[in-house]
This record gives C-alpha cells, sequence and structure tokens, in this order.
C-alpha cells in the first residue's frame, strides 16, 4: 500500500503538534526557573538581612557584658 497525501499531511499535522507542545513546555520550563531564581533571590536576602541582625545583636551584648566588667 502506498501513503498517500493524507498520511503526509497527518504526519505533517502530528509534527506541527509535537512542535507546538515542545515550544510550550520549553517556555514554561523557562518561566518556571525564572520565578524559581527570583524567588531563592528574594529568600537569600532575607536571610542575609536576618543574619545580619543576628551579628549585630551578638556584637551589641557582647559590647555591653564587656562595659560591666570592673
Amino acid at each position: 500500500m502506498r501513503p498517500g497525501p493524507l498520511t503526509a499531511l497527518l504526519l505533517v499535522h502530528a509534527a506541527l503538534v509535537l512542535g507546538g507542545v515542545y515550544f510550550m513546555l520549553t517556555k514554561f520550563g523557562d518561566e518556571l526557573e525564572r520565578k524559581l531564581d527570583d524567588r531563592v533571590d528574594t529568600v537569600q536576602a532575607d536571610f542575609q538581612r536576618d543574619l545580619d541582625s543576628v551579628r549585630r545583636s551578638v556584637v551589641r551584648e557582647i559590647d555591653a557584658r564587656l562595659a560591666r566588667q570592673p
């Protein structure tokens, strides 16, 4: 049986559908990665700010204790 124009059309259609799905998944993955990177940056900045606050508190406490020593 010889493949006809309908078979060729179906193959082209399948290739277009698969190409479209690949494109959508690629764009979705890129967007997900961008959002995840933004969130990681935010969490790192929050953590650094909290860590700096703890450092300042520890330094103040040490300074206060040293000042009270005879």
